[in-house]
């Protein structure tokens, strides 16, 4: 009977508990209320586009003809951040990207290309300024700031290369092997 009692007790201190704090709510004490004035007018969220255009150099656009069994380079499939994602888009065939419905802040947009290395730009846009938001580069973390204007125009700086040539055989590459320089050593 002492469990039972225990828990009986535990009980009427925790209603006792959440009776006082619920009285504690209900009353319009000042302590406990937030002075905020309503107004019947409709708040409304100010937003911009952001629009810009991803560019490849020519040297990145003209294969050398080691490289021509490449198909050929195209931008609509690169995926272009705001945020780390918490807007997303897509290049037309064209290269041209839009952001709608971009609240004023600062922003970071990323280009998220399979092939090619875009650098990071870095908005701010100010809520009295809504068509000319402040764009800042990164070529890579790290690097020299540099301001560029809107609408956005980013360069590709490299093409990635994900695999290297096999190497041919080379009859000097079996006289450089360790393990042949041991066994013509010990005999």
């Amino acid at each position: 009977f002492e469990l039972s009692n225990h828990n009986m007790t535990a009980t009427i201190s925790i209603l006792a508990l959440l009776t006082t704090l619920l009285a504690l709510l209900a009353s319009p004490t000042p302590c406990l209320s937030s002075t905020t004035t309503t107004t019947n007018e409709p708040k409304i969220l100010q937003t911009t586009t952001i629009s810009g255009r991803l560019l490849l150099p020519s040297v990145l656009t003209n294969p050398s003809p080691k490289k021509s069994h490449q198909p050929p380079v195209v931008l609509n499939s690169t995926r272009i951040t705001l945020n780390d994602g918490t807007h997303t888009t897509y290049t037309q065939p064209d290269g041209t990207f839009h952001f709608y419905r971009v609240p004023p802040g600062v922003h970071l947009l990323d280009v998220q290309s399979r092939q090619f290395h875009f650098s990071q730009v870095k908005i701010q846009i100010l809520p009295d300024a809504l068509d000319s938001p402040k764009c800042i580069e990164y070529a890579f973390p790290g690097a020299p700031k540099q301001a560029i204007s809107h609408p956005l125009e980013l360069t590709a700086h490299a093409s990635y290369d994900y695999f290297e040539p096999r190497q041919g055989f080379s009859l000097m590459g079996i006289f450089k092997n360790p393990m042949l320089l041991l066994m013509v050593a010990t005999a």
